[in-house]
């Protein structure tokens, strides 16, 4: 199977199932899903997530509930520029409720460069990850295939979207999967 195949695949399971929420259908998107906020809070709990103090974090509504929690603990929270590739914005002392849309980050976010900037963790979303830690993406967008960053990669996914094995080749390994059931770290 290709990776676009299995995202299809992955997709496709998450809408006839009912898994998918807001924006729905999934396609084309790292998925936000039933009980992503459960997750979120697994995710939260964790000692990476509660020692980190700046966090580069993706642009997916999947993420939304860590932004917030990030900037709300007054955490430093790193985002990709919404129109400029390879360029990120730094958030920090501002209301999560300043950022209505992931746009507003342009506005608010003041630029950095990454590799200057020391980062604790990294969430991204996913479309299909698997329990040895292999992550496949939407294919586009954040994170690009060339981001490197020394921090650990954390993830939220669906149980449908947890496989034992990925039938296909990883994009990349994530260090710690959070499920609305479990939290996995490598």
């Amino acid at each position: 199977m290709t990776q676009g195949e299995l995202r299809e695949h992955v997709w496709n399971t998450l809408s006839s199932r009912r898994g998918a929420v807001y924006p729905t259908p999934p396609h084309g998107h790292h998925p936000n899903f039933a009980g992503a906020s459960r997750a979120a809070e697994k995710l939260m709990a964790m000692e990476v997530f509660l020692k980190a103090e700046t966090i580069l974090a993706g642009p997916d509504q999947v993420l939304k509930p860590l932004r917030e929690a990030i900037l709300q603990s007054g955490k430093r929270l790193v985002m990709p520029h919404p129109d400029k590739k390879d360029a990120f914005l730094l958030l920090e002392h501002i209301s999560p409720q300043v950022l209505k849309r992931v746009r507003d980050v342009a506005y608010h976010g003041q630029p950095v460069k990454l590799r200057e900037t020391p980062v604790d963790l990294v969430l991204v979303g996913s479309v299909a990850v698997d329990r040895r830690f292999g992550w496949i993406g939407k294919g586009y967008g954040f994170p690009p295939k060339h981001l490197e960053a020394s921090a650990p990669w954390a993830t939220l996914a669906h149980p449908l979207m947890l496989m034992e094995q990925l039938y296909a080749e990883p994009e990349r390994k994530v260090d710690l999967i959070a499920t609305p059931l479990e939290v996995l770290v490598r």
